[in-house]
């Protein structure tokens, strides 16, 4: 029964936690990061990137840094290179960290919506 409850509350948190974590993302990524078709001019569109190829988006220039990282935008990834950027991608030019796991999970769960 308790796993039960568990499982039922996980789900019910879920749609939650994107729209804590839509307004997370409006207040700190939105101003460089949209997430419309297009890229904007100080960061890539965000619109699919969750499992998308690192630095794959086609109208953006990425350093080489984010070029020479292998693999995909996975939650684990993304929740990564939002703690720590220059840790995960040395010499990026993105600067903003989220050090709450909290907020960057909620941004990360919002972001698998946007498609």
């Amino acid at each position: 029964m308790r796993a039960l409850l568990a499982l039922i509350l996980a789900f019910a948190a879920g749609p939650a936690l994107a729209a804590d974590g839509k307004a997370l993302f409006d207040d700190q990524c939105a101003s460089c990061h949209p997430v419309g078709p297009s890229s904007g001019p100080n960061g890539p569109t965000l619109k699919g990137v969750v499992w998308r190829r690192i630095a794959s988006q086609p109208d953006f220039v990425y350093t080489g840094a984010l070029k020479a990282k292998p693999g995909s935008w996975s939650p684990g990834n993304l929740n990564a290179f939002l703690k720590d950027t220059q840790g995960f991608a040395s010499g990026t030019t993105m600067f903003f960290v989220i050090q709450d796991r909290t907020q960057r999970r909620a941004i990360i769960d919002y972001l698998k919506t946007v498609k």
